[in-house]
């Protein structure tokens, strides 16, 4: 746990230039200059977002990792490193190799670390003792709140530690902070919220999953103070975010915000973006654990003054029913925050890569959620999660009733009488809906919907979207992905 604030003023920087680099240079200055943040002979590791094989702002501009890897080496650092981890199931190696991002990091000066061993595990089976041997040397198991976490040692060995922060806008917490971006100091596998033993409605009413991620990302954040935060927001996507959609939009606010206080660095940031501190989950959790968030009054700003920097941005839709896609009726119930996450991505995905494969498919429902509301349409109707399938098994749309009517016979009561015409009862016959998507897990997971959702359409009938997978596929190779299972890296 960090010790409490102390009475003095806490110096944060913004500032604006005309590039990423001059920004990232003119923050440290103002802040006192490199040598405040990194002594002689130090081993420097500097840890920034790296979460799939795509360019800034989805992960941090290399401009500005440039920049604080000069400033480490004229300050006289001995070793100078980087790293992240990425999505599940995505290896540190194919990103790497895919952005040839180690190339230049080598140039300057610095070593790209592969904190999931992916340079290792990439190339050639390896034997359970020696498995064990590796992740031994790798990792150390740190307890807080109850919970071991696993963290890389070579971060907790370094003598400082620089987070570099991409700022986008986020569907959970309304933008990536500092303190989310210290999660991704832990393997994937190990961010990944496992559902107590609560019930499931007792579950999703009370949104254990967003409770529960909240404390484990604090819980995370403790474990290796940062001696310097750097929040990049001279580019940020908004509207629909991290990673690039369809509804997504490239702002430039053109400045940078740096500081010693990891919590100052984010309160300024939200304040600079017109976010509401006080409705900030993080902010007010990290307040109540006590752990370093200082009041904004007693926060030095250095550099440019926030009222005229400013900027307003466009957060992610609060409702899933906001991100509209193209022939899909979204019927919604009771759910948590990790299904909402997901079928965020999911949703937004669909909208991005499958804009001509719904053009022809025409009828199709999106149920989310306890109880979700009955689809009007019986075809291709998609149960997103746990909640959403437990809940629908006796659902009207699980049958679809045939209207069976009998031939209508005539009767002759004698001759002169006239034909009397008598109708036999109509009759139902059900049958199972086979145009039913089962998406399971709490929450699912995007990957494996986007094979369920392509096994179930047809590769024919959705030809972007078998694209999309191909190009996933290419990530990662099947000898990789055993690899992955081995390591406990999916």
């Amino acid at each position: 746990m960090f010790d409490q604030l102390k009475s003095k003023k806490i110096d944060v920087a913004i500032s604006k230039g005309n590039s990423p680099r001059e920004c990232v240079l003119k923050s440290i200055e103002t802040l006192g200059g490199i040598s405040k943040f990194i002594n002689e002979g130090d081993q420097v590791f500097i840890k920034f977002n790296v979460t799939i094989p795509g360019g800034f702002p989805i992960n941090t501009n290399p401009e500005v990792i440039g920049a604080i890897i000069s400033s480490c080496k004229k300050a006289g650092a001995r070793k100078i490193l980087l790293g992240s981890f990425p999505l599940k199931r995505i290896p540190l190696k194919v990103i790497f190799d895919y952005l040839g991002i180690q190339e230049y990091f080598e140039s300057l000066g610095a070593q790209l670390v592969y904190l999931d061993n992916s340079d290792i595990f990439c190339k050639d089976p390896i034997k359970p003792e020696e498995l064990k041997k590796i992740k031994d040397a790798s990792f150390l198991k740190i307890p807080v709140n109850d919970t071991e976490y696993l963290f890389p040692k070579i971060i907790l060995d370094s003598d400082k530690l620089i987070i570099v922060n991409q700022v986008n806008v986020n569907p959970l917490f309304n933008c990536n902070l500092s303190l989310m971006n210290s999660y991704s100091n832990i393997p994937p596998i190990h961010q990944e919220i496992v559902k107590d033993s609560h019930t499931t409605q007792e579950y999703v009413s009370h949104d254990k999953y967003r409770k529960d991620l909240v404390s484990q990302i604090l819980d995370v954040f403790t474990i290796k103070k940062p001696d310097l935060v750097i929040n990049d927001t001279f580019y940020i996507l908004e509207g629909a975010g991290p990673y690039i959609y369809k509804d997504s939009n490239l702002l430039k606010p053109g400045f940078i915000i740096a500081g010693e206080n990891g919590g100052a660095v984010d309160l300024i940031t939200l304040t600079t973006l017109n976010i509401d501190i006080d409705k900030n989950e993080l902010i007010i959790e990290a307040r109540k654990r006590n752990i370093n968030i200082p009041a904004l009054s007693s926060i030095k700003v250095l550099g440019e003054k926030i009222g005229e920097i400013t900027t307003d941005i466009q957060l992610c839709v609060s409702n899933l029913k906001d991100i509209r896609v193209r022939n899909f009726e979204l019927n919604t119930g009771k759910y948590c925050s990790g299904c909402f996450k997901q079928a965020y991505h999911l949703l937004n995905l669909m909208k991005t890569y499958m804009v001509k494969d719904l053009k022809y498919n025409v009828y199709n429902s999106f149920l989310i959620g306890e109880n979700p509301t009955e689809p009007e349409n019986l075809s291709n109707i998609i149960l997103f999660g746990d909640c959403s399938i437990n809940s629908t098994v006796n659902h009207k749309f699980r049958k679809i009733v045939n209207i069976v009517k009998q031939d209508i016979k005539k009767k002759k009561e004698n001759k002169k009488s006239k034909e009397k015409q008598i109708k036999e009862p109509v009759t139902k016959k059900e049958k199972p809906n086979k145009k039913i998507l089962e998406l399971p897990g709490c929450p699912p997971r995007v990957f494996d919907c986007i094979k369920l959702v392509l096994k179930y359409y047809g590769k024919k009938n959705v030809p972007n979207l078998n694209l999309l997978s191909k190009i996933n596929n290419l990530w990662v190779s099947g000898k990789s992905s055993k690899n992955l299972k081995m390591w406990e890296a999916l």
